[in-house]
Order: C-alpha cells, then sequence, then structure tokens
C-alpha cells in the first residue's frame, strides 16, 4: 500500500528537477549596487549566453548553473566604462603598438568598455581587426567603442603639438601629395583625419559616420597653453557642421578643448559635449552650469588627469602603489619617476587654483542636474589604462560628488551618451553581463572599487592574472 504514495513522491522530486533551467553563471548573495536606484538589495545575478536573464533576492533558485560564483558579503557593480581612451602612453617609440596591452589593463581593473577617439593605432582597418581579434577570442579587453578617427585642422592639436618631429614630417609629405580639396586622412600613421572647413568636416563625419563610429571627435582648440595658444582653432561654421551631419547618424559630437572660449563655441554650435573641463585659474561664468544643462550639454572632464600629473610629480612613491603592482613595468616606473618627468609635470599656484575650480565646476554642473561622463584620456602620462579611472571617479567625490553618482558617470551616463543604455550599464535583465564583483562597498568609500574580486565580461569570469599586462 505503500508503493504508490513513494512513485508520486518519486514523481513530484524528478519533474521538481526538471523544471530548473539552465544558466552559464550565477553569481550569489551579493549586495547589487545600481548607480541609478537608491535601494541596493542582497540577492543573485543569473547569467546565459553572456546576458543577465534573471536578478534579485533567491533568483538563482530556480537553474542549474555550470558556474557558481558565491559572493556572499562581497558587492556587485556594473562593469565600468572609460569613454575617453586612447592607445600609446608617451614614452613608447612613434609606431610601437601597445593596443594588447592598453586593453588588457583596461579589462584587469574591471573596464569593460573604453570609447578610443583616435590616433595612435587607432584608425578604421586597426579598429576592425581589434574588434575581429576580441570576437573570436584571440585578443582579450572590453567592448571597443571608437570613432575611427580624431579630426583635427592642419597645423593644430595633435599634429603640430605632440607627434613626434619625425611624424610631423612624414604628416607633411602626405599633405603635400594629398593635393586638392578634400579630408586628408593620415591612415595608418595616425587614427586622425585633417580637415581645412565645414564641408571638409561635414564629409568625413559622415565617412566614419557610414562605417560605424560610436562618437565624433573633433578637435576645436588653439593650444593647449603648453604648446602656445596660436595654433589653427575650429570655426563655429566647422563644429556645426560636425553636429548636424552626426544628427543623420545620431552620433554624439565630443569637442576636444581646454579653454572657456572653445567650449563657449561647441556649447553654441551644437556639439554634445566636450571630453576636457576647462582648467582655468580665473573664475568660471556664474550661469556656464546653468546655460551647458539648459543645452544638454555633456561634460568628460578627465579631471584626475589635470590632478594627476600634479601627484605623481609631487609623490614618486605613487607609481608603488598596491594596485599598480601587477602592471607597471620597471621601464615605466624608471621613466614616470624620473627628474625630468617630475619637473615637466610638477605643479604651480596657478594650477592648484585651477584644480580647486575644476573640482567646483563640476560639483555646481552635477548638482544643478548636469551629466558627467567619466574619461580618463588615457595615452597621457600617468594615465595607466585601467586605472586611471579608479582615480577619475574618486576624484569627482573628492569635489563633493556622492560615491553612487559618480559610480553613475562611468555606467549608466557613459551608456546613455552613445545611445546604449538598453545593452550596457546597469545590472538588469536583458542587459550585457559585465559586472565587478568588489570585497568592500563603494558607497563607504570610492576607493574600495580598487578591492576587486573578480570581473566579469560578457558573461564570463575574466582571468586577471593571465592577462598580458606588461
Amino acid at each position: 500500500m505503500r508503493i504508490i504514495p513513494l512513485l508520486l513522491l518519486a514523481l513530484f522530486v524528478g519533474c521538481n528537477t526538471l523544471t530548473k533551467k539552465s544558466a552559464d553563471l550565477v553569481v550569489t548573495g551579493a549586495t547589487i549596487i545600481n548607480p541609478e536606484s537608491e535601494k541596493d538589495v542582497v540577492g543573485d545575478i543569473v547569467i546565459t549566453d553572456g546576458k543577465i536573464i534573471e536578478v534579485g533576492p533567491g533568483a538563482s533558485g530556480n537553474y542549474e548553473a555550470t558556474k557558481t560564483i558565491e559572493a556572499g558579503g562581497k558587492f556587485v557593480i556594473p562593469g565600468l566604462a572609460d569613454m575617453h581612451s586612447h592607445f600609446g602612453n608617451m614614452i613608447i617609440p612613434g609606431d610601437a603598438d601597445d593596443s594588447k596591452l592598453v586593453l588588457a589593463r583596461h579589462l584587469y581593473f574591471g573596464n569593460t568598455t573604453i570609447l578610443n577617439l583616435g590616433s595612435h593605432k587607432a584608425w578604421i582597418g586597426a579598429i576592425d581587426g581589434m574588434r575581429d581579434a576580441l570576437k573570436k577570442g584571440k585578443l582579450q579587453g572590453p567592448r571597443l567603442l571608437a570613432t575611427g578617427s580624431l579630426i583635427t585642422m592642419p597645423g593644430s592639436h595633435p599634429v603640430s603639438t605632440i607627434y613626434s618631429p619625425e611624424l610631423q614630417k612624414k604628416i607633411a609629405e602626405v599633405i603635400s601629395n594629398h593635393g586638392g580639396d578634400g579630408p586628408i586622412d593620415l591612415a595608418p600613421l595616425r587614427g586622425t583625419t585633417l580637415v581645412r572647413n565645414a564641408d571638409e568636416l561635414s564629409k568625413e563625419v559622415a565617412r566614419v559616420g557610414k562605417w560605424g563610429a560610436d562618437a565624433v571627435k573633433i578637435t576645436v582648440e588653439s593650444g593647449p597653453d603648453e604648446f602656445g595658444d596660436d595654433h589653427p582653432q575650429m570655426s563655429p561654421e566647422m563644429i556645426a557642421a560636425s553636429a548636424d551631419e552626426a544628427k543623420k547618424f545620431e552620433i554624439p559630437v565630443l569637442c576636444h578643448i581646454s579653454s572657456l572660449d572653445e567650449l563657449e563655441a561647441c556649447l553654441k554650435n551644437g556639439a554634445t559635449g566636450v571630453v576636457h573641463a576647462v582648467t582655468s585659474e580665473k573664475p568660471l561664468p556664474e550661469d556656464l552650469e546653468l546655460r551647458m544643462i539648459k543645452a544638454g550639454f555633456v561634460v568628460i572632464p578627465t579631471a584626475a588627469m589635470f590632478d594627476g600629473w600634479k601627484r605623481y610629480a609631487a609623490d614618486e612613491s605613487l607609481l608603488e602603489q598596491v594596485a599598480l603592482k601587477p602592471v607597471l613595468s620597471d621601464q615605466e616606473k624608471k621613466i614616470f619617476g624620473s627628474e625630468r618627468m617630475r619637473d615637466q609635470f610638477k605643479s604651480d599656484e596657478s594650477w592648484d587654483k585651477a584644480l580647486v575650480i575644476l573640482g567646483k565646476h563640476l560639483k555646481k554642473f552635477h548638482e544643478a542636474g548636469g551629466t558627467i561622463v567619466a574619461g580618463t584620456d588615457t595615452g597621457n602620462p600617468y594615465r595607466f589604462a585601467g586605472f586611471a579611472l579608479h582615480e577619475e571617479i574618486a576624484f569627482y567625490v573628492k569635489s563633493g560628488i556622492a560615491p553612487r553618482d559618480a559610480l553613475a558617470t562611468a555606467t549608466t551616463n557613459a551608456a546613455k551618451l552613445v545611445g546604449q543604455e538598453d545593452e550596457w550599464g546597469l545590472i538588469k535583465t536583458g542587459l550585457a553581463a559585465d559586472l565587478l564583483i568588489l570585497d568592500k562597498n563603494p558607497l563607504d568609500n570610492i576607493e574600495n572599487t580598487l578591492l576587486i574580486s573578480a570581473v566579469i565580461k560578457a558573461g564570463k569570469e575574466v582571468d586577471r592574472k593571465s592577462l598580458p599586462m606588461r
């Protein structure tokens, strides 16, 4: 008489097991921090085919996972995005390719998305090759967004400022051989295009737009000041032309600027935002932030770059930070710690004042409702790929922006800038499973973003120790 009940029990257990769905990866028991939410939850994240399929308390109960990461007591944030990055680091030989190293370092520090803004090793063909290698697993790195080219004017930045004399000579030959009208594509010397008027700028924006650029970068400035303020500056008509053409492809136009007049020109002529904040020892106009917000203007400040030059030049021991030990080579530490480099980037009273004004400007802009997007200008001295983004976010907090809002600059705000908020940037069902698992709460101390337990990119845990970072 007991056989039937036992059979029914066995049938029930068997059916219950069969109802469990399969998953590639589950992260269990972590505090889940979404920058756009004021309420964090302890729960699970279920991942299949590189996407989050369920998230919340007990979410993993209905799944049999190939791999489980038990994250009790840990904290999960969305993977970070550096929206102003380059290859090269100002110390490698001019034609050397450090893209593999740069991509690996970004990923090591939890940057699961980067926006490359052109120049070194970043022309369209090079970017296509890297993306293909990333897709096939032959290269390890973040989601690679790109402009396809940095657009500037002949004789302006960076061509006549930071490019080497040897490279400038080669570029002069390209210009001489070009002849006639039309944009001058410098590939493969650099992912840079020279334009001389509004018509040429429109054509170049159309070219990169048809290719699939995620953004357009135009160099508006006549400086930077340390190179003299006497280089050709893009006219308002050129800025407006780039903005008009970019609208056809629904991509943002980002202006490289360094002074207030350049920012005003971009603000008044339809650009989406700037890829550097203004650094000035003079007070900024009282109404500037509100005018920027009214225009929907975005700021990628690269504030920690300006601050970092001062800090690293003043304190050589910063090159020995624990987080940098697996990354920096002896050669890098020797060069960046040299007396020549430290003397070149040392601060002075006016620079210190400019940094204070910058911090106040960003806080005021943010509190009034402005959009800040994190970017580092990696490729510059002391901007170590991946690590620099953590310093950038920390600068915002130091300036008075709440840690949660600072995290948003490198997650949700970044995704919205390029119209990809439905693809990545949050820990949400249907979005990419790009995650950063931390040992301590970044909302308690923003520097805890460096206490990385695991990096998950496209649903797979990254073997951080195997990344080619030197």
